[in-house]
């Protein structure tokens, strides 16, 4: 993959990744200070993760799934669900 395409990936993907946890810990009636709490990390840093900005570890997304009351290979599918969707509208 050339480095413009996998840049344009990763952003999409960050991207997705944002909505995914913004759309379920609103769903699940959550602020962004609670979800920080169960994932062990900064509600600042949950804030920079749902707009998109920043690129968690792995553990970091397991734990914020966690904290999303979700599998971790739910939030994955629903990434991978959001960024099929992003490949259609794109097309």
């Amino acid at each position: 993959m050339e480095k413009n395409k996998r840049e344009s990936f990763q952003k999409s993907l960050k991207e997705c990744l944002g909505r995914v946890v913004a759309n379920r810990r609103r769903r699940l009636g959550m602020s962004q200070e609670e979800l920080a709490e169960d994932a062990g990390v900064d509600r600042a840093f949950i804030s920079v993760i749902e707009r998109g900005k920043r690129n968690p570890s792995f553990g970091v997304i397991a734990n914020i799934a966690s904290g999303l009351k979700m599998r971790f290979a739910r939030l994955v599918q629903n990434c991978e669900t959001c960024m099929e969707e992003e490949q259609e509208k794109s097309a």
